[in-house]
Order: structure tokens, then sequence, then C-alpha cells
């Protein structure tokens, strides 16, 4: 639950550092419009993030031995969502289409490395090979001290 907890917080502070940082250069160079789809798109790919990263969450305690197909799922889930809320939102709002695609690929990437990040840590605190006779659902005394 720690790790999930430090993912949140990891990608919640990108994206505010990345959208402050931002902020000036979309404002000078694409006004109001840019800021207003900066921030949406902001908040669309932490929502898409933050549900990525729950099957890990789940899988990682009850079913170590599939966290690796679990992170896999997660990255395909956050793609989904990313570009189910980015076109519902395009087709709605009519926003700054410069500012919402160029913030759009910025905050993708900037996600994707700290969840990759988060899922390598993951599947090395959490993955244990499983045996035939267990169905490969067991945990080792070290999974076990990790998932606590």
């Amino acid at each position: 639950m720690k790790l999930f907890f430090a993912t949140v917080f990891s990608l919640l502070g990108a994206v505010f550092l990345a959208g402050a940082i931002g902020y000036g250069p979309t404002q000078s160079r694409w006004g109001d419009a840019g800021v207003r789809s900066m921030t949406a798109i902001g908040v669309i790919c932490v929502i898409a993030a933050l549900i990525g990263a729950l099957p890990m969450a789940v899988v990682a305690r009850r079913w170590p031995v599939h966290i690796g197909q679990a992170a896999l799922a997660g990255t395909g889930i956050r793609l989904l969502v990313t570009a189910g809320l980015g076109l519902a939102y395009q087709t709605m709002a009519k926003p700054h289409l410069t500012s919402f695609l160029f913030w759009a690929v910025v905050f993708y990437m900037l996600l994707l490395v700290i969840e990759t990040t988060f899922a390598v840590i993951g599947v090395r605190r959490f993955y244990v090979p499983g045996t035939p006779a267990s169905g490969g659902m067991r945990m080792d005394s070290r999974a076990k001290e990790a998932a606590a």
C-alpha cells in the first residue's frame, strides 16, 4: 500500500510541477485558452494514471505471481482512459488544440516514466515465482514483509 501511495503522490506532484513550470510559457504563447487546455489535459492524464495504477495495487497483495501482467494491464488501461477522456473533452469543450495536444504528450510521457518506474519497483518487490502445485499463488516471507 505504501508503494501505491508513493505512486499517487509522485503522479500528482509531477503534474503539478510540470503545470507550474509550463504556466508562464503557455500563457504567453497561447493565452488563457492554452492554460485551460493545459489544465484540462493535466487532470485527464492524472485521472487515467490513477485508474491505471489500480490493477497493480490490487494484484500485488493477492496474486504476486501475476504482478507483471497487472503492470502491463495498468499501462493499457491508462492509454485507453487517456484517449477516451481526451477525445470526449476535445469534442465537447473545443479546447485550444495546439496547447491541448502539446501538453497531452508532455503529461502522458512524464507520467509514463513515473508509472513505469513504480511498476518495476513493484515487480521487484512483490513478484514471487509460483510453483505448479500452488498454482503460482504463494507468497514467501520477503513478499509478505513488503506487502505489509
